[in-house]
């Protein structure tokens, strides 16, 4: 069985500010890096970067059964793309992308990829990996 490898990498440089209205600095956590390997051998449902998908405030499936899932919020308008990756059908939309900015991880297969806006209407691009 063939064997594909998707290689991800985040990073963030996270700052605090220690008075309200203050200067900002650089936290004791500056410096960590978020990396990892996803692998997947299933090569009968290679993955596509999908881009110009429409968000609005109904609930769109971005499918089952995958082990590593990329979106970014493609939109320009301020709206946020928020993602849900449960197994329950009640979905908690726990990630919020605002424009710009993207989500990558390796995720359980079980799990259930939806992406939803709160209000108004976005676009996003997205990549899973089965």
């Amino acid at each position: 069985m063939a064997t594909r490898k998707v290689r991800y990498k985040n990073h963030a440089t996270p700052q605090e500010q220690t008075l309200p209205g203050g200067r900002w600095y650089l936290d004791s956590d500056s410096g960590r890096k978020l990396t990892g390997d996803a692998v997947v051998t299933d090569m009968a449902e290679a993955g596509v970067l999908v881009e110009d998908v429409a968000i609005t405030t109904v609930t769109t499936s971005l499918g089952t059964s995958k082990d590593f899932v990329y979106i970014k919020n493609t939109g320009t308008g301020g709206i946020e793309a928020l993602i849900s990756l449960t197994t329950d059908t009640a979905a908690e939309y726990v990630i919020a992308l605002a424009d710009g900015e993207a989500f990558a991880s390796k995720v359980s297969n079980s799990a259930t990829i939806r992406v939803i806006t709160a209000s108004g209407a976005t676009t996003i691009e997205h990549f899973t990996e089965t």
